[in-house]
């Protein structure tokens, strides 16, 4: 039997779902059995022994000289910089920017910002892909310098502690809050920094998501509900990661050769409030867009629209050529599709529930449908996801 020693904190729910996902790979295995590690049992290397392997957050150097001595195969889940050479299982944070981008464009922003903890790797990462693709689009950054005092604060406040306020640094984050352009779209490199963020905004009497409107990631459903506006977040895929992390070490253990580092896409988006928004002129136009995104579900027609928004179909349609040279019933079935293929690509769902779920009137109609916009049917596609 081979024992396998967890260090990974469980207080938020990127811990918990890499938890998740470590255990569902063990569950394939009979001769593998687990152990939860705690902060206390890293006071030296013979603590450890009796371990096979271990999968932990390697957060600093002296965790990572601890486990270095037991001589046991490691994967690290952690996006961190130390000084050993351990095959690390993290996320894919070019895909998870690449979606950030693409959800603040799609909602027509001009301005965009990034707020993380500078010099914590993985939220540099996140900002330099989130940087570089917008650069890709011509556009610029306005970027959160971090304080010293809070970032080396963070492992002991957000990584042990939990932590959620962010007393020690709010005046600095008010201060760059109050410089911003508005309205501006601001990714934070993870939902308690967008949390924090919209908390610094409220008591500045900052509008979100009017004036700045706040994405996340980790797609904690705490976090994410639990203040107002309920805050937009992109899913990491931490249960695929704790997968892809066990199924690695099993391969190390075996001594069979593994890439030094393995990342793993990103599920979705998840649109909450913080993000529901549309800086565009005039702003009834904005409400009909959240309206077509919020209901997409639905079998929307645009008369629909024309009500919710209180005016006529001439002056809507015409606002809508003007401003998204687009028709509203153009709108609507690209919200269907958009819908339909992020349900096609992230889940196992059979293709008539996709259909019902995407708001179209029959599978046959949503399969040609999806096939004339996306040049493959949806069974290639998710094939190819």
């Amino acid at each position: 039997m081979k024992k396998i020693g967890i260090l990974i904190e469980r207080q938020r729910a990127f811990g918990r779902q890499l938890c998740s996902g470590i255990i569902q790979y063990a569950q394939t295995r009979e001769d593998w059995t687990l152990s939860m590690l705690d902060w206390d049992d890293l006071t030296g290397a013979s603590h450890l022994k009796g371990f096979d392997g271990f999968i932990v957050r390697v957060t600093n150097d002296d965790v990572a000289k601890t486990f270095s001595q037991t001589g046991k195969p490691l994967v690290d889940v952690f996006e961190g910089c130390t000084s050993q050479p351990f095959v690390k299982v993290i996320q894919d944070a070019t895909r998870i920017s690449q979606l950030a981008v693409r959800h603040f464009i799609l909602h027509h922003f001009s301005a965009f910002g990034f707020f993380g903890h500078e010099g914590m790797a993985y939220s540099d990462m996140r900002r330099q892909a989130f940087v570089e693709c917008l650069r890709l689009h011509r556009m610029g950054c306005f970027i959160y310098n971090t304080p010293a005092s809070a970032i080396r604060n963070f492992e002991y406040n957000v990584m042990k502690k939990e932590k959620y306020s962010a007393d020690s640094e709010e005046r600095s984050i008010a201060r760059w809050v109050r410089k911003l352009p508005k309205p501006i779209a601001v990714f934070a490199s993870h939902d308690l920094r967008a949390y924090q963020l919209i908390k610094v905004c409220r008591e500045l009497g900052v509008a979100v998501p009017s004036e700045i409107a706040v994405l996340g990631v980790d797609d904690d459903e705490i976090l994410c509900n639990f203040t107002d506006p309920t805050i937009s977040s992109i899913d990491p895929n931490a249960c695929g990661i704790g997968f892809k992390a066990a199924e690695t070490l099993s391969a190390l253990m075996e001594d069979t050769h593994c890439p030094t580092i393995v990342r793993v896409k990103p599920t979705r988006l998840a649109e909450r409030k913080s993000t529901a928004i549309f800086p565009l002129d005039p702003p009834w136009l904005s409400d009909a867009l959240v309206f077509i995104r919020a209901n997409v579900r639905k079998r929307l027609s645009a008369l629909d629209v024309y009500r919710h928004v209180g005016h006529s179909h001439t002056v809507v349609n015409d606002a809508f050529r003007k401003v998204l040279n687009t028709t509203v019933s153009k709108e609507i079935a690209d919200s269907r599709l958009g819908e339909a293929h992020r349900l096609v690509s992230t889940t196992a769902l059979p293709f008539a529930e996709i259909a019902e779920m995407s708001g179209f009137a029959s599978v046959q109609y949503f399969t040609r449908s999806f096939t004339a916009a996306y040049g493959k049917s949806p069974s290639k596609t998710r094939g190819a996801s």
